[in-house]
């Protein structure tokens, strides 16, 4: 089948191209219409109209035989989970460590995803260079946001 498409797809190719070629140099020399003109009955402009709309029609035959033929940029992906390189059992839970902080608060905005909530302001006075940053990232406040300002 794709042996077939690809033939059809070379034959238009090369019938677009003398097309192309045929309709340039008619088109330089008479004027596109007027082949057209010479088997219908259609006003110049109409008859150019229509020859043009031809290119184009077989413009999009030949990308979409094109389309057909090509492989795939990417495999489809499956449902299947033969091809996995490591099973569920092996994901260890220490890396999906959650914010304990966090379970404590309680949700002030219920219905919203806690990325799209508003950031609770964080109050940087009360804090000692050796003490948690109020950040949430777990290091030390001279080392996150202590850094910025000159702390007594």
């Amino acid at each position: 089948m794709k042996a077939i498409a690809s033939l059809l797809g070379i034959l238009l190719a090369v019938l677009l191209l003398l097309g192309l070629a045929g309709g340039l140099v008619f088109l330089l020399a008479y004027g596109l219409g007027l082949g057209i003109n010479l088997i219908a009955d259609f006003e110049p402009f109409q008859a150019t109209l229509l020859g043009l709309a031809s290119l184009v029609a077989a413009g999009y035959l030949i990308n979409r035989i094109w389309d057909m033929v090509r492989p795939p940029a990417f495999p489809s992906i499956g449902d299947d989970d033969d091809g996995d390189d490591f099973l569920d059992e092996e994901f260890d839970d220490e890396f999906f460590v959650e914010n304990e902080e966090d379970e404590d608060e309680p949700d002030l905005y219920p219905g919203i995803p806690r990325w799209r909530q508003p950031l609770k302001n964080l109050d940087f006075s009360n804090v000692k260079p050796d003490d948690r940053c109020p950040c949430g990232s777990g290091r030390k406040f001279k080392n996150c946001h202590g850094v910025k300002r000159k702390v007594n």
